[in-house]
């Protein structure tokens, strides 16, 4: 395996697919150097239909392949998201340990999407064990820190060394023991746990700019510019977006925020949510390519009248109400 090139991992549930597929078009774009994408496929459509597109510089991996007998009680007792999470650190340890040659790795949720390259958080993990990006959520939703953790779990670094192999151990633990969509106190899903890390090892890099894990839950009031094809936050380049409560209703529906607050505006709309639309819908048309039913990727029902930010799209336009 090339050292020179980013690593990167996800997990891909039925829910997740097309997104999944977004989120490899916004690598494929903003990877100079190379990339290889490591894919935990949760359920068998995924797998059969990620084998079948076959996409370049990608890896996927069965969850079966992941399992043990911890994982597998663990699963009996958990939601699909839960159980997503659970085997987040059991994932990335398992590739490292089957590739040695890597030097480090990012797991990313698969409803994130690149914008530029993050060179700058790679190299990070050159002299640092860990990478963690905050939440750094705007004023109104600061209460989520406490509930919530400071620490998103959706993006986060790990360098190929026994120390890193230690925290991840120490956390893989700590998400087989527990890990449900719950708030008590010190715990909540795998994400609260990320606090202690800091707290114990001191090679841990806290990605504290928002452009590396921005989202709507951070993005207000902050300045939002388009300057020569690149994305400004602040006067920063964003790196990664995090398309949290985005929703894909039917092949022409989408809900692109599922709650009022704060608001999606024209801005953010064009700026942000036009270039992942896109490559939504170029996923769709790969699994339609591959003679597959879009259906089995959708949810079962989806309540239109509750969407906050609906969006039918007819051909090549769209309509936002």
């Amino acid at each position: 395996m090339n050292e020179t090139i980013n690593n990167y991992c996800t997990i891909v549930s039925k829910e997740y697919f097309i997104k999944s597929l977004a989120l490899y078009d916004s690598i494929c774009r903003h990877s100079r150097n190379g990339f290889h994408l490591w894919i935990c496929a949760m359920d068998n459509a995924s797998y059969d239909v990620m084998r079948k597109i076959n996409l370049a510089n990608t890896t996927i991996i069965d969850i079966a392949s992941v399992e043990n007998n911890f994982l597998l009680n663990a699963k009996n007792n958990r939601s699909i998201t839960e159980y997503c999470w659970t085997v987040k650190a059991s994932f990335i340890k398992f590739i490292i340990k089957h590739n040695r040659g890597i030097d480090s790795i990012i797991y990313t949720d698969a409803d994130t999407y690149l914008f530029s390259e993050p060179s700058m958080l790679f190299q990070q993990l050159v002299k640092n064990d860990a990478l963690l990006t905050c939440h750094n959520f705007s004023d109104k939703f600061l209460h989520l820190n406490k509930q919530k953790g400071k620490y998103n779990a959706g993006i986060i670094g790990f360098k190929n060394s026994i120390r890193a192999l230690n925290i991840l151990n120490w956390w893989e633990a700590k998400c087989v023991e527990w890990c449900y969509d719950q708030v008590i106190p010190n715990r909540f899903a795998d994400q609260k746990y990320l606090e202690v890390i800091p707290r114990k090892h001191a090679r841990i890099f806290i990605a504290k700019p928002l452009v590396a894990n921005a989202a709507m839950w951070n993005i207000e009031n902050r300045k939002l510019e388009l300057k020569e094809e690149k994305v400004y936050l602040d006067e920063d380049i964003l790196i990664f977006f995090h398309f949290s409560s985005f929703f894909i209703i039917s092949e022409s529906e989408l809900d692109l925020w599922k709650w009022d607050y704060p608001k999606l505006n024209e801005e953010i709309r064009e700026i942000i949510y036009r270039p992942y639309i896109k490559s939504i819908l170029k996923g769709m048309s790969l699994i339609k390519r591959q003679g597959e039913e879009l259906s089995k990727f959708l949810p079962e029902s989806y309540n239109v009248n509750s969407a906050s930010n609906y969006m039918k799209i007819e051909g090549s336009k769209s309509t936002l109400i």
